[in-house]
C-alpha cells in the first residue's frame, strides 16, 4: 500500500487547530498530531508514504500514477482519497490566519470558544445550522452575509432569528481578517449598500462559503453527483473498474474526521477482499 501526497499526510484535519471529539481522545489533540499519530500507526503496519511530491500523471483506466515526473508506481488498485477544500473568499488574512482564528468546521472548533464572540461568515444552510451549534458554546454569534436575507432553509432561519445568541448584519462582506496576538480578532466589512468600512471586534472566526471537491488531477471519467463529488457505492466503488474514492471527496451526506475513517474501512476491507479472490 503506498499513499501518495502532495502535501504532509493529514489533509484538513492537520490544519485544524484542536479536535476536541475524536473517539479515543480524553483531551483535546492538535489536529497536526491526530494525523501524526495515525500516519506513524500506518508506516507501523507496512505503508509506504510518497509525501510533499508532485503527481505529475494519473491514469486511472491503466492504474498508474506518475511522481515527479520520474517516477511511475503501477497499481492494482486506486483510492482517490483527495478530500474537499473549503471555498476561498479571497480576503485579505484569510490564507495566512487558518488555524488561529479562522475555522472552517465548526463541529472541529466551537468549544474552544466558549463565553466568547464568534462572527460567521455565510447565509447558506451550512452556516445557519452551524451558527447554532457554535451558539452551544459561544456567548455571541455575528453572522455576516452578503445578502439581504438568508438563504438557508425555513427552520434553520427560524431558529437562528429566534436565537437571543445570534445578530446578523446583512449586505456586508469582510475584506480583511485582522490579527492581533495569537489570534484573529477583528473583521473589517464593507456595506454593501454605501460601501462603508466597519471593524467587527471577535474572538474568532467561522468560515461556510462552501466546500470544493479536489479533483484537478483527474480526468473527466468519474461520475460525479449534482454537487461535483464522486459518485460511490456502498463499498466506495466509483464508476471506474478497481477505482475508489472515500473521505470529502466521495457524494456523501455528512462530512467528519469518522466518516471518513468510516469510508476507508469499507474500501480497504473490500479491496482485501477482491485481492484474496484474484489469488
Amino acid at each position: 500500500t503506498i499513499v501518495v501526497d502532495k502535501d504532509l499526510p493529514g489533509g484538513q484535519v492537520k490544519v485544524t487547530h484542536m479536535v476536541w471529539n475524536y473517539p479515543g481522545y480524553s483531551e483535546p489533540i492538535s489536529g497536526y498530531m491526530l494525523m501524526h499519530h495515525m500516519s506513524e500507526q500506518a508506516k507501523a503496519a507496512g505503508v509506504n508514504f510518497k509525501s510533499a511530491v508532485d503527481v505529475t500523471g494519473i491514469d486511472l483506466i491503466n492504474k498508474t500514477v506518475e511522481i515527479d515526473g520520474v517516477e511511475t508506481i503501477h497499481a492494482k488498485k486506486i483510492v482517490i482519497a483527495t478530500g474537499a477544500s473549503p471555498r476561498n473568499l479571497g480576503v485579505k488574512g484569510e490564507t495566512e490566519y487558518k488555524g488561529q482564528g479562522i475555522s472552517y468546521c465548526a463541529t472541529c472548533d466551537a468549544k474552544f470558544y466558549e463565553g466568547k464572540h464568534v462572527v460567521v461568515i455565510g447565509g447558506g444552510n451550512s452556516a445557519i445550522e452551524e451558527a447554532l451549534f457554535i451558539t452551544k458554546f459561544a456567548s455571541k454569534v455575528t453572522i455576516v452575509h452578503q445578502f439581504d436575507k438568508l438563504q438557508a432553509n425555513k427552520v434553520a432561519q427560524e431558529k437562528a432569528f429566534a436565537n437571543p445568541k445570534i445578530e446578523f448584519v446583512f449586505e456586508h462582506e469582510p475584506r480583511e481578517f485582522v490579527k492581533n496576538g495569537s489570534t484573529v480578532n477583528k473583521v473589517l466589512v464593507e456595506d454593501l449598500r454605501t460601501k462603508e468600512y466597519k471593524t467587527i471586534e471577535c474572538d474568532g472566526v467561522f468560515i461556510f462559503a462552501g466546500m470544493t471537491p479536489n479533483l484537478g488531477d483527474f480526468d473527466n471519467l468519474l461520475k460525479l453527483d449534482k454537487w461535483g463529488y464522486v459518485n460511490v457505492d456502498n463499498n466506495m466503488k466509483t464508476n471506474i473498474d478497481d477505482v475508489f474514492a472515500v473521505g470529502d471527496v466521495a457524494g456523501k451526506q455528512f462530512r467528519q474526521i469518522t466518516t471518513a475513517v468510516s469510508d476507508g474501512t469499507v474500501a480497504a476491507i473490500t479491496i482485501s477482499k477482491e485481492l484474496e479472490e484474484l489469488n
